[in-house]
């Protein structure tokens, strides 16, 4: 009989005890939490005020989501106060709410809050560009995503803002230096043309194909077209079979000249092993044919010339030829591209200081023969005993 009364105390006390926290902390929200959005977010620091409000805001909303029973009501109500709090706030300390704020956006979107779903959505977004032109090479930031989410807004926000935000978009990335930029293209800009193309801004995807073919070059065959320092034809079945290092420079580009004796270097390395370089010159800041071909017959680069074959991209254009450089859209120097002897692209931007690593792996005759993951991992396992046993055999010659 105790247990019962226990039991049916229990069950006039619980919802009792519930309503009565929830309007607690319901008046602690509202207290709290601003009657509209700061004009200049983003702009300017928030007052001390308003920033210990919101957080006074997130800290009791979920006190509220913790609550047992909690109908779909108050859910909703909730959800829509924490939004307003963690906009302000992201601009605060943008990796405690920019996450938590994506998720807010999608779930207004979801119960129908359609309004405040567009307002959260538009921050979200741009903290989002903030987050992708800001962030190093190793962050594991998602670019497909936020230009998924991007396009996904455009649609239902169709109009000049929602464009502007997607050139801003692009400008940003592209600002970047070239091997961040190029990765961050490959995953953005192919969902940003389809998107162009779909409500028929020709112009705008259209804009976009040199970045694609650039960016995606990587495990992908290259288009190799060109002309020469004496205007002949550079066809692919002069390097056919070979491993082959363009360089796109110029006279005047300090960082190319920079880079010539390291390559010199690793030309006459690998050269015997079907390695080959192509320099490209870009034909831009005065550097007609004359002009290259006087640097390239009288430069020395610690006693050497350039020994490689020159491709003018000017010559190209004076005989209406599509040259490389227009084609993968290569608007700064140097851009190295490694390509493999299948003719697909084994690094776009290497660093200098990996390319010999790369022309080695590339050049080796295991490169060219296919092999399963096992037994790559057997012919390593391999080479490493030969060079154990190799290693102990001279250490006991030297013991002697």
């Amino acid at each position: 009989m105790r247990t019962l009364g226990i039991y049916v105390f229990a069950l006039f006390f619980v919802p009792s005890a519930f309503a009565q926290d929830l309007a607690q902390l319901r008046k602690t929200i509202e207290a709290n939490i601003p009657t509209t959005l700061p004009t200049d977010l983003g702009r300017k620091v928030p007052p001390q005020e308003l920033i210990d409000a919101c957080k006074a805001v997130v800290e009791t909303a979920n006190q509220i989501y913790a609550l047992p029973n909690l109908d779909e009501q108050n859910r909703r109500w909730t959800l829509a106060r924490e939004a307003v709090a963690r906009i302000i706030l992201v601009y605060v300390d943008t990796s405690a709410h920019y996450a938590r704020l994506t998720v807010l956006s999608d779930e207004l979107e979801g119960i129908g809050l359609r309004n405040l779903a567009k307002i959260t959505e538009e921050h979200v977004l741009r903290i989002g560009i903030e987050l992708a032109t800001q962030t190093g090479s190793s962050s594991q930031f998602n670019y497909q995503a936020l230009a998924e989410r991007m396009v996904f807004f455009a649609e239902q926000n169709p109009g000049q803002e929602s464009l502007q935000m997607i050139d801003l978009f692009l400008h940003q990335v592209r600002q970047m230096r070239a091997a961040f930029r190029d990765r961050r293209l490959a995953a953005i800009a192919p969902i940003l043309q389809d998107y162009f193309r779909k409500i028929h801004h020709t112009q705008r995807a259209l804009a976009l194909d040199p970045d694609i073919q650039r960016a995606t070059l990587p495990g992908n065959p290259m288009l190799l077209m060109g002309v020469d320092l004496d205007g002949n034809d550079f066809t692919p079945v002069s390097v056919q079979d070979k491993v082959v290092l363009f360089q796109f420079w110029g006279t005047w580009c300090p960082p190319c000249k920079a880079d010539i004796p390291e390559l010199i270097t690793l030309y006459e390395k690998y050269r015997t092993a079907g390695f080959e370089i192509v320099g490209v010159n870009t034909g831009v800041s005065g550097d007609d044919e004359r002009r290259v071909r006087q640097f390239v017959e009288t430069t020395l680069f610690d006693g050497k010339k350039i020994p490689w074959k020159i491709l003018h991209e000017g010559l190209g254009e004076r005989q209406n030829r599509m040259t490389m450089t227009k084609f993968y859209g290569i608007d700064e120097l140097p851009v190295l591209i490694l390509v493999g002897r299948d003719g697909k692209v084994r690094s776009l931007h290497p660093l200098m200081s990996a390319l010999d690593e790369l022309i080695a792996t590339a050049t080796s005759p295991l490169a060219s023969i296919e092999f399963s993951e096992e037994e790559r991992q057997q012919i390593e396992e391999n080479q490493r005993r030969e060079l154990e046993e190799i290693d102990r055999q001279i250490r006991e010659e030297l013991s002697r």
